[in-house]
């Protein structure tokens, strides 16, 4: 899958369109723009890097378990029915990104899909933005253009992953409605969640389109918790541009992904190609990034751009990887 440049609302790059004062915070205040994903026929991994504005931002008052208490007034500026992500920008969590299950606005609590208390401390701060869902990236009517069925299943498919498998979505124009490929159930597209640390694979199953992602850029880190051993992880490479092997897992593992001793082995990095994918993994015993295949060093994994969507097989247990945003990113 080819990626073009982001296109934002001013001449230099990233460093763009702010919606507030330097003073404000980043719920207000970050680059905006689109990204251009071009689909080839058959399988297409892709990850949502450009994001929902957030709806709140704040420091923490108190942490019970997986209950968050937050300042009077933010609870009370979410919406019934739609689905949120909270993301922690300071202190021991920073970087986790978990779901909120649900809102008390009445308490001023949240409920978090993750219990962060073990980390997650009174004065850290959140942001809290809509999760993008089918609807708001394809369109609640296939405004994205995806090759539909007719009160059947056919047409491209959208796979979301899941617990041992994926959840396959069409857009059936005979119902005017988002559909399961697998049952042919219509569902409310605005109700499928995708969270944008997870990728998605876009099957094209006709002629080639391309899919606009427009959104505001993250600048913060990024915490993925990875599936158990042997598992495939598809995931999202979460900035627009700039993200590399290096950049995103650090040029020295600093993400902490288990990693091997003079073989290939530990956690593996596969990036999709037009023949196959590019696999690495990184040497601990060398001290490199290195390619799974053949145990090459990597010469530069700065060199080494990151797609929209990838994949990494986890060699271990359940556990968290750390993503960092290109350090340019630091001064938008």
């Amino acid at each position: 899958m080819k990626t073009t440049t982001l296109k934002a609302a001013a001449a230099f790059g990233l460093g763009a369109l702010l919606a507030g004062s330097a003073a404000a915070q980043e719920s207000v205040s970050k680059p905006v723009g689109y990204e251009t994903l071009d689909l080839v026929i058959g399988f297409n991994y892709v990850g949502l890097r450009l994001h929902e504005t957030p709806a709140a931002s704040g420091a923490v008052v108190d942490v019970d378990g997986a209950t968050v208490t937050v300042a009077d007034g933010i609870a009370d500026g979410l919406t019934a029915g739609q689905t949120y992500i909270f993301e922690v920008t300071s202190g021991d969590a920073v970087g986790a990104t978990v779901m909120v299950a649900e809102f008390d606005a009445d308490a001023d609590t949240l409920t978090l899909s993750d219990d962060l208390s073990d980390n997650l401390e009174a004065e850290s701060e959140f942001i809290i933005r809509p999760s993008a869902t089918i609807a708001s990236v394809f369109g609640a009517n296939n405004e994205a253009g995806l090759d539909s069925g007719f009160f059947a299943p056919g047409g491209d498919q959208i796979w979301s992953a899941d617990a041992g498998g994926f959840t396959k979505y069409y857009y059936d124009a005979g119902n005017s409605s988002w559909a399961n490929f697998d049952t042919g159930a219509t569902v409310d597209g605005a109700t499928i969640d995708l969270p944008y640390t997870d990728g998605l694979i876009v099957v094209d199953s006709g002629e080639p389109e391309s899919l606009v992602i427009s959104g505001s850029v993250k600048i913060g880190p990024t915490t993925f918790a990875l599936e158990g051993t042997g598992s495939f992880n598809y995931l999202s490479s979460i900035y627009p541009v700039g993200a590399t092997l290096a950049s995103f897992f650090g040029a020295a593992n600093e993400a902490g992904l288990d990693g091997g001793f003079f073989a290939p082995g530990g956690d593996q990095v596969w990036t999709p190609t037009e023949a196959g994918f590019d696999k690495y993994f990184y040497d601990g015993g060398a001290a490199t990034w290195a390619n799974f295949e053949t145990g090459a060093a990597v010469e530069d994994p700065s060199l080494v751009d990151l797609p929209s969507g990838f994949i990494i097989v986890n060699d271990a247990n359940d556990n968290n990887a750390a993503a960092t945003a290109p350090s340019f990113y630091a001064d938008l």
